[in-house]
């Protein structure tokens, strides 16, 4: 071994345990450091991209490493606050470093070889082969190459595989694995005038010479004019985009830039849809002197707890209170990450972060393109044309982002279950995450809501984070008016009008002719829930999974909403083919449906996943609203999420019920906010709004709670509950999931399981059982929960399960069962 060596231990992006260690070639040896991503084989043939998690100068022993292939950047892409907090991630979730590298770095970035099949040139043509063998064959030469999953979708076979397996041995094809090229970096084009014209003189001179070339002289003109708008300068950078659009542009263009009058250049660019960003247009508004306080009372804090709980009503105008501290941690040189739990509501706060810090602001989430997340990941590297961003604005995998400064966390929303990740792995929690990273990175933590989690509200109350509150809607503006709707007393009584009460439909039409807005709540899109047979009670299902498909209007199917599995209406039922099927229940559509009947000539729009499955379908919904070109929005959950529109009067939560019956020990906590979140959206300027819940219900203990506004009666009352069940703040909760076809392997194996984890956890340990839903994409479920002691050691507890589940794994009859596990699983 030379004293040269170098070794290199690196993160896979697969769900495999550990690191592999791969040598150092000599020619690389200088361009590759910690945290670069390097392009390694593993296993027999296929390449991946990883990451250099350290650097040695001797292998492991017993093993002879392979080489690195190859190097993809000049500069480390992940930096060591970025490797210690992946450490954490997997060691705190119970996943392997690989897939926190898979959820961390957008898919471009990660380059991976894929097999692709083409004919083998010396392969002897006599060879007897069988017709669908030939067929096969045939299609390959057609092609060229195919890739595996090119192959599956020809549909020359069934089992393509298996032929394509027996070609490969007789020596009819070959299988080489090339690597997918990593995703295109955004450039944008740029025309600018050549440095021996950028004068008054020279420009004169071009346009005598260019006297009988009208288009060129036409679209020289043009350049200047926008130029001049810049001003012009002789740096002066121009779209190309804009001179190529006019007519016979391009042509003329191409000629210009040949003869050296004008150049292209390139730059490294977001491109269009960031091209409206343009120097702040104001400061972050004046406070009133409640939210000075709360301000004051933040900063204060700041200096003795890294995390503070901002807790202020509905409408209280916490955003402007970040606006400050993040103009606070800017003037510092610091960055800022900005969480918001859902892509509807970066709508609103994009535009009011930009037009007080301009273009300062990156936003990154997953309804963007992989490019676009890409040159957001190369901007704080400081790998652009453009200055890195200083203010990220981004959902959960925000966290994930090269900050080399950060100085402020924002996490909005705090409560939202949203920023829980549940499949695949790493099943995190950005809040509580965000607080590990900030641990790395120095910086503070602000957790904004009307409606604090309660294990959030019970750190703040134990001292582990800073508390201050706001009390009073921004203005002193009153809080919404709550109407009570009985639903059982009016279906008894014949006043219900389909789903509404009459406390409803007189607030809709009393709110419309007054020329303000409605929101309708109803947390279920579709048209309606299920359909029933009334003769033989026969309810369609879905073929893969444990539920009751609904039916959607706009598609005309019944589809299922765990794995997207759709079937057409049936005309009859097809248990006992009679024709009197019923739809049950409602969803969004429905609600559509009837309020454009009931009142006449209202503009209608809904904002669910069916009409926002884009990002720009969520931008389209939500301005149209704030515009005024909707009267009335129906919605589900995506409408609680801290949405300000200054014209809503009234809102409608339609079925409050089948929040507060789900079967979750969070129900009572997650139904209190939801409707807290929701009424919140009334009412926001000078005028007290309305909300109407209809309930069937109306002496449920959360209803009683949400009618006195007392989140804290709610919350003392569940803390005794919690405590006296063992559930979180007070336990940690840890789900192990086990997954098969099969349903007597599933039971098998839990049953063993159960009884070593009971072994050594004794009472902790509840199950296995089977949760509501208890077949998913035909695999069925089966789970195990764990309540630890929060004074326990969670390591040693940690190193138990695994174990446990490792022995589980290596049983052969076991070994087929997909087991996750989900820490703080809510």
């Amino acid at each position: 071994m030379s004293s040269t060596d170098r070794y290199a231990r690196v993160i896979l992006p697969l769900a495999v345990e550990g690191t592999y260690t791969y040598r150092v070639p000599d020619a690389l040896i200088h361009r590759i450091e910690v945290g670069s991503r390097v392009l390694v084989s593993f296993g027999k043939k296929r390449m991946y991209t990883a990451i250099v998690e350290a650097l040695s100068s001797s292998p492991p022993e017993g093993i002879i490493p392979k080489p690195i292939s190859g190097v993809l950047d000049e500069e480390p892409m992940v930096n060591q606050h970025q490797l210690e907090f992946w450490d954490w991630m997997a060691s705190y979730y119970m996943c392997s470093k690989g897939e926190v590298m898979r959820a961390a770095m957008p898919s471009g970035m990660r380059p991976e070889s894929e097999s692709r099949i083409r004919i083998n040139p010396e392969f002897d043509q006599g060879v007897k082969l069988d017709p669908t063998e030939r067929l096969l064959l045939e299609v390959v030469k057609d092609q060229g190459e195919l890739t595996l999953r090119e192959l599956e979708m020809v549909g020359v076979s069934k089992n393509p595989m298996t032929i394509m397996k027996r070609l490969v041995e007789i020596g009819a094809v070959e299988i080489n694995e090339f690597v997918r090229q990593t995703v295109s970096r955004k450039i944008v084009k740029y025309i600018r005038i050549s440095g021996e014209y950028a004068s008054e003189k020279a420009l004169n001179a071009v346009f005598g010479q260019l006297s009988r070339a009208q288009r060129q002289t036409a679209l020289l003109e043009r350049f200047l004019q926008l130029a001049e708008s810049a001003p012009f300068q002789p740096e002066t950078l121009v779209p190309k985009s804009e001179l190529s659009s006019i007519r016979g542009g391009a042509g003329a263009l191409a000629t210009l830039i040949k003869k050296g009058i004008l150049e292209e250049i390139e730059k490294e660019e977001l491109g269009p849809r960031e091209a409206n960003q343009e120097e702040p247009s104001r400061q972050p508004h004046l406070l009133d002197e409640e939210q000075q306080k709360a301000l004051d009372q933040i900063r204060l804090q700041f200096m003795d707890h890294q995390a503070v709980l901002l807790h202020g009503v509905t409408s209280s105008g916490k955003t402007e209170i970040y606006s400050h501290l993040i103009r606070d941690t800017l003037d510092k040189g610091q960055q800022v990450l900005y969480l918001l739990p859902e892509i509807a509501l970066t709508t609103q706060i994009i535009d009011r972060m930009r037009k007080i810090f301009g273009k300062k602001v990156g936003v990154y989430h997953s309804r963007y393109s992989d490019s676009e997340r890409v040159h957001v990941y190369r901007n704080l590297l400081g790998w652009t044309d453009e200055e890195p961003y200083q203010l990220v604005i981004g959902v959960r995998a925000a966290v994930f982002l090269p900050f080399s400064a950060l100085g402020l966390i924002v996490v909005d929303e705090e409560h939202e279950t949203t920023y829980k990740q549940h499949d695949p792995a790493p099943r995190y929690h950005a809040r509580d995450s965000a607080q590990i990273l900030a641990l790395y990175q120095g910086a503070r933590v602000l957790l904004g809501t009307a409606t604090p989690s309660f294990e959030t509200l019970y750190n703040a109350r134990n001292g582990k984070f800073g508390y201050t509150s706001l009390r009073q809607r921004y203005g002193k503006v009153r809080e919404p008016e709550l109407i009570l709707a009985d639903t059982r007393t009016a279906f008894k009584r014949k006043q219900m009008v389909s789903h509404f009460s009459p406390q409803l439909l007189d607030g809709i039409k009393s709110t419309l002719d007054h020329g303000e807005q409605v929101i309708l709540f109803q947390n279920r899109r579709g048209y309606s829930n299920y359909l029933l047979c009334e003769e033989c009670g026969h309810v369609p299902k879905c073929p893969r999974c444990d539920v009751s498909l609904t039916f959607h209007m706009q598609s005309g199917k019944m589809e299922c909403h765990y794995c997207g599995h759709k079937d057409p209406m049936p005309a009859a039922c097809p248990s006992c083919h009679e024709t009197n099927l019923r739809m049950k229940g409602f969803g969004t559509e429905k609600i559509e449906e009837e309020i454009s009947l009931l009142f006449e000539g209202i503009r209608v729009d809904r904002l669910d996943l069916d009409t926002a499955r884009t990002a720009r379908g969520y931008e389209r919904v939500i301005r149209d609203f704030e515009q005024g070109k909707t009267d009335l929005l129906i919605g589900t959950q995506m409408l609680s999420k801290g949405l300000d529109f200054e014209n809503v009067g009234l809102v409608g939560i339609l079925d409050a019920d089948s929040m507060m019956n789900f079967p979750d020990f969070r129900s009572f906590e997650r139904s209190f906010q939801l409707i807290s979140q929701v009424s919140g959206r009334a009412g926001r300027r000078e005028k007290q709004g309305r909300v109407v819940i209809q309930t069937g219900v109306p002496d449920h203990p959360v209803i009683r709670h949400v009618l006195k506004n007392d989140y804290e009666g709610l919350y003392l009352e569940q803390m005794e509950e919690r405590e006296l069940f063992g559930y979180p703040p007070f336990r940690r909760m840890i789900r192990i999931s086990f997954k098969h076809r099969i349903p007597s392997i599933l039971d098998a194996a839990t049953e063993l399981a159960g009884k070593e984890l009971k072994t050594i956890f004794a009472g902790r340990v509840f199950g296995p059982q089977y949760p509501p839903v208890r077949k998913v994409q035909n695999f069925y479920i089966k789970q195990i929960i764990l309540k630890i002691e929060r004074e326990a050691s969670y390591e040693r507890a940690r190193n138990l399960v695994r174990e446990v589940l490792d022995e589980i794994g290596s049983n052969e009859v076991y070994r087929s069962i997909r087991i996750s596990i989900d820490v703080d699983p809510y």
